[in-house]
């Protein structure tokens, strides 16, 4: 099968950057302890052997799904434990423990990685706990709960909100890759996680983004535009636009090309990049660029910032791959 130059491209980046990526087994961690439930009327098991003690109707309350499976006769060879039916189910005993949480009047047991919320909130949407769902995107907005921090988490993050099917999460997590390189020292562990064409998927999304960061550039840096401001620097000269800027700041508009190797530019770094030039440019006593950053610096920063993160929102993983 032919590749494309994308694909090439992504499998060129990941094998010269390490070929010995190998995922690590995660350690056990001990089983939480049952929630204390009086007049418990059901148990249901995770797929480690733990039993949790639960009330029929909090779980129909909470998810359509148990209410059709509870509306079931209780098969004769079923199991019970105590008089109480047992409910077999695939998420673990740390998984079931917070969820179970989430349906009492109780504290919520947080998740401790952003890697289990997103299992959570998949659970939710497998027995279409919508309320609950809800709530736990609301815990991780208020910073209640865990949020992808570096970027072996963010791409990690990403490859199992996308085989989860969780939409707000993948496009997150997408975003936030963009924060770092696509590379397998970034990528860790995480590039096990990653299934079908997801991989590919996201290196698109990532081509995307910088095709329309490079259009945006091209348009502020343009004849006429924000940029034109600083024509009058006696150092400016005529690199990346037909109008002549200073060799300054066409250094905090320039960034490496490569798709993979860096980041993408954010108005966090833009803007830190900016500082840092026009501090540098000081020293040389351009009289009038500093005139410049005085009076309309500040607003040209902001409107560059508003551009970019604009052309970074339009961007979504949902669209066709090619």
């Amino acid at each position: 099968m032919r590749l494309t130059s994308l694909q090439a491209d992504l499998a060129l980046s990941l094998v010269r950057e390490r070929d010995d990526s190998q995922p690590k087994v995660n350690s056990s961690t001990s089983l939480p302890e049952p929630l204390d439930v009086p007049d418990a009327n059901l148990i249901i098991r995770s797929s480690d052997l733990v039993n949790f003690r639960v009330h029929k109707p909090v779980l129909a309350m909470a998810s359509p799904v148990f209410k059709d499976l509870l509306s079931l006769p209780q098969p004769p060879d079923g199991e019970s434990i105590g008089g109480l039916p047992v409910v077999q189910l695939s998420e673990d005993a740390e998984l079931l423990h917070s969820l179970v949480s989430m349906l009492y009047p109780v504290s919520s047991v947080a998740p401790n990685s952003y890697d289990k919320v997103l299992y959570l909130l998949a659970a939710c949407q497998k027995y279409e706990m919508v309320s609950v769902q809800s709530s736990i995107r609301d815990e991780v907005n208020r910073g209640h709960f865990p949020a992808p921090v570096s970027g072996t988490e963010a791409f990690s993050a990403y490859a199992i909100a996308e085989a989860k099917g969780l939409i707000p999460e993948t496009e997150n997590a997408a975003r936030l890759t963009l924060d770092h390189p696509m590379t397998f020292e970034t990528l860790g562990d995480g590039l096990r996680l990653f299934e079908g064409a997801a991989l590919l998927d996201l290196a698109h999304f990532r081509r995307r983004c910088r095709d329309n960061l490079v259009m945006c550039l091209k348009s502020f840096l343009g004849t006429p535009g924000p940029s034109s401001i600083w024509v009058d620097c006696p150092n400016a000269d005529s690199y990346m636009s037909q109008t002549a800027l200073p060799a300054w700041l066409n250094t905090v508009f320039s960034w490496s090309n490569d798709l993979f190797t860096h980041r993408l530019p954010t108005p966090l770094n833009i803007r830190e990049a900016y500082l840092t030039a026009i501090q540098a440019h000081s020293d040389n006593n351009c009289i009038s660029c500093l005139r410049v950053h005085a009076t309309r610096g500040a607003t040209y920063c902001a409107e560059f910032e508003s551009r970019l993160a604009q052309v970074r929102d339009k961007v979504h993983t949902s669209f066709p791959s090619f």
